[in-house]
């Protein structure tokens, strides 16, 4: 009997689930799937100043209608609330984007993501802690 997973990597799957390959608008439907996985305090800045976590969904919905698919590669408990995760992008054009980051989550959503790849571009700010991540990977994106 395998033990189920714990409700972060379900939320996690499921919300990377919906970047299956076909163009999709990011409705009602994944909303909730977005609310699930994000704090709301969710706070990130780039060199241009704050990045709201508006502007998070809006990168994800522009990924969605693109029709971008994402795959899992692993997904791994590393402490009592981080993961390791690492996965793909693939475009439609067959280009792909490896995305391997280290998670930590507070009440089961993301609140501090760090690159493991070393690119560190964009400041990850939550509940008084602060980390980097890349801007082009933001999926986790943050």
């Amino acid at each position: 009997m395998n033990p189920s997973p714990p409700p972060f990597e379900m939320a996690f799957r499921q919300y990377l689930a919906i970047f299956s390959g076909t163009p999709k608008n990011f409705s009602e439907d994944f909303e909730p799937l977005f609310e699930q996985l994000y704090l709301n305090q969710l706070y990130l800045e780039d060199d241009n100043g704050p990045l709201s976590r508006k502007k998070v969904k809006d990168h994800h919905a522009q990924v969605l209608a693109l029709g971008w698919k994402a795959e899992l590669i692993h997904f791994r408990r590393v402490g009592l609330n981080q993961f390791d995760v690492k996965f793909r992008f693939v475009t439609n054009e067959g280009e792909q984007d490896i995305i391997h980051k280290h998670i930590t989550t507070i009440d089961r959503k993301i609140a501090k993501v760090q690159n493991i790849d070393g690119s560190l571009t964009l400041l990850v700010k939550a509940q008084g802690k602060a980390t980097y991540y890349n801007m082009s990977k933001l999926l986790v994106p943050v």
